[in-house]
């Protein structure tokens, strides 16, 4: 910065180099200042974390660790892989439902539509398609479907691949029948329901627990840190004022 010359301000903050330097895009600036305005951010943290006590620097620290297991939690959670349904049936309207390790993630009411065969049979037939986030590994899908005089449960295993979509046929028929279409979702027989939850479930809950921990344990040290500094500071001013009310007789 030339000598005479006032450093640049953008938002309050100080900018080092030319003021307003000259030929420079208004990009250039905005990246300037906002490299200002984090270094001011920084210092003013760092001020404010210098001020706490060791135990609460530690509390802050379990803090950061538990909003880190959180993250992680939430990036397991997220349905990374897609399950298309396509079901055909011969009823006028079912019920449909669809659960992924024994939990319900969808229902609806699916319908037919009657249709003449050599102008005088007539036969029901209906086809319901619908795509469903779910998460990648492999699970164990259940199709129910209902209607007046029809009630039948299947399950299949299937394996699914991140970013991946996986089309599962269902056909009511004499008894639901449940096949993967082509080798997206894996291989498996049909089988009766029952199956063990995803590990994907039992590590976000093992994290959530781990991070309710830290947040109380965290949460305790700070709040024991403030009424400590706070006793300190009642105390300091008590002994002044006594020390001043000697002074003054």
């Amino acid at each position: 910065m030339r000598q005479g010359q006032a450093p640049w301000q953008y938002n309050g903050w100080s900018v080092a180099g030319e003021a307003n330097p000259a030929g420079q895009s208004d990009r250039d600036r905005r990246l300037a200042g906002l490299r200002g305005w984090l270094a001011g951010a920084r210092a003013l943290l760092s001020n404010a974390i210098s001020l706490l006590s060791p135990k609460a620097r530690f509390a802050l620290g379990l803090a950061f660790l538990a909003v880190v297991l959180l993250g992680i939690s939430a990036l397991l959670s997220l349905p990374s892989a897609t399950l298309k349904l396509v079901c055909r049936h011969d009823f006028r309207s079912a019920d449909l439902t669809v659960s992924i390790d024994r939990e319900v993630v969808h229902t609806d009411t699916v319908t037919g539509t009657v249709r003449k065969r050599f102008g005088v049979l007539e036969k029901t037939e209906g086809t319901y398609a619908r795509t469903l986030p779910v998460g990648s590994g492999r699970h164990l899908v259940e199709v129910r479907l209902r209607a007046p005089g029809y009630d039948h449960t299947r399950s299949i295993p299937g394996d699914f691949s991140r970013g991946k979509e996986s089309t599962l046929n269902v056909d009511s028929g004499r008894d639901l029948s449940l096949a993967w279409r082509g080798a997206g979702g894996g291989a498996g027989a049909a089988e009766p329901a029952g199956a063990s939850p995803s590990w994907f479930k039992y590590a976000v809950s093992v994290l959530m627990t781990i991070f309710g921990s830290i947040m109380s344990a965290s949460i305790g040290v700070l709040v024991q840190d403030f009424l400590r500094a706070r006793k300190a500071r009642l105390s300091e001013t008590g002994r002044v004022q006594t020390e001043g009310s000697k002074a003054g007789s």
